[in-house]
């Protein structure tokens, strides 16, 4: 087998079986295996994805793993040559495996490739650079500069650090560096990984010539616990790559306690903007949508009038690659909102804002 996709999901079953529809066709010529792994969602995930796929692998987890010990737990039981870490919030491009294995043979270590989110915007963790202890503190603070990578985001090259939410490997190597570190619950992992991918002689590798689109934050509630993770995952990488000293510890765990606290009092601003109109790129009238929408207009094609509106991206209309640069084509546009149309017309994906919950709409 060549490749085994592993999907780590938490209360988002819409958004994984979206990404398993655009899967399954990216996959449809290539020898693979889809496992997803549930860290005992209360959505009922693994009862919704069995009664629509037949041939899915499903883990069922009894207590929340965290996404570490999920991913190192099924990677065990994964058949393929190659492990693709995909996160749940995805959409991915029909040709993005042609092009990761085309580009492994070459560079060997980790593979990763642009990432935008729901709404267009590049996501700058696609690409980094390994955290210095100055970078360490200056994230800590929410200053970003020397933490990403200068390579543009549209080429391809050697970077230091790949996001977990895409990263392909082969199954030996990732087993010879050591897996994913399970002190970090979530974040912080990626960046050891591919450190650890470095120290062994191998090159992490961006890919900028294809995008997928990371929703991002599906997975994980915005609170306290949150903040706590993710400014915990810098104390941990802090301590097993630069010092155990106590008073360094002592110092980055005061600062990230700080942020922690600090995060507790941010706020969202609401905007409560009204989209004059909205448009279905699709050659086919779907009364559904009416009922939420009120009057749809059908189009076959971008044009001036995509502007102030809603916009429903049809993927029987549209292959997921084109809906990929649609999204991120209107992007310079402004006052537009996505929705996405599940294959069977059962559901509307709206994109959010970043890190915040998107709107499923069953139909």
């Amino acid at each position: 087998m060549n490749i085994s996709v592993i999907i780590v999901t938490y209360n988002c079953k819409v958004f994984v079986d979206y990404c398993i529809q655009s899967l399954l066709i990216a996959l449809k010529n290539i020898e693979s295996e889809i496992i997803v792994i549930d860290n005992n969602s209360n959505d009922q995930t693994a009862e919704f994805l069995k009664s629509r796929y037949e041939n899915l692998i499903i883990i069922e987890n009894e207590i929340n793993l965290g996404f570490s010990k999920a991913n190192n737990k099924a990677s065990k039981l994964a058949k393929g040559d190659y492990l693709f870490f995909l996160n749940p919030d995805t959409i991915v491009p029909e040709n993005i495996f042609e092009i990761f294995l085309k580009e492994h043979t070459k560079y060997k270590g980790i593979c990763g490739c642009r990432m935008i989110d729901g709404r267009g915007n590049f996501l700058k963790e696609s690409k980094r650079n390994f955290p210095t202890i100055f970078n360490i503190i200056k994230k800590l603070f929410g200053f970003g500069y020397g933490y990403y990578s200068q390579l543009k985001q549209d080429s391809s090259g050697q970077v230091s650090v790949l996001s977990g939410a895409n990263m392909l490997i082969n199954k030996k190597i990732f087993n010879k560096i050591g897996c994913f570190n399970e002190d970090y619950f979530m974040f912080g992992e990626d960046i050891e990984i591919c450190l650890k991918s470095y120290k062994n002689g191998y090159e992490n590798h961006y890919i900028g010539n294809i995008s997928l689109i990371h929703f991002k934050g599906e997975s994980t509630v915005v609170d306290s616990k949150y903040y706590k993770n993710f400014y915990g995952a810098m104390a941990i990488y802090f301590k097993n790559v630069y010092s155990s000293n106590r008073i360094l510890l002592s110092i980055i765990d005061a600062i990230a306690n700080f942020m922690i606290t600090l995060n507790k009092f941010k706020f969202d601003r609401k905007t409560n903007h009204i989209y004059n109109k909205t448009l279905l790129l699709s050659n086919n009238e779907i009364l559904k949508l009416n009922n939420y929408f009120g009057n749809i207009i059908l189009k076959q094609s971008i044009d001036k009038s995509f502007n102030n509106c809603n916009v429903i991206f049809d993927p029987n209309f549209l292959t997921f690659n084109e809906i990929i640069e649609n999204v991120n084509f209107l992007n310079k546009q402004k006052n537009i909102n996505f929705y996405f149309l599940s294959t069977d017309f059962l559901y509307l994906i709206e994109a959010s804002k970043m890190n915040k919950k998107g709107k499923i709409v069953f139909l």
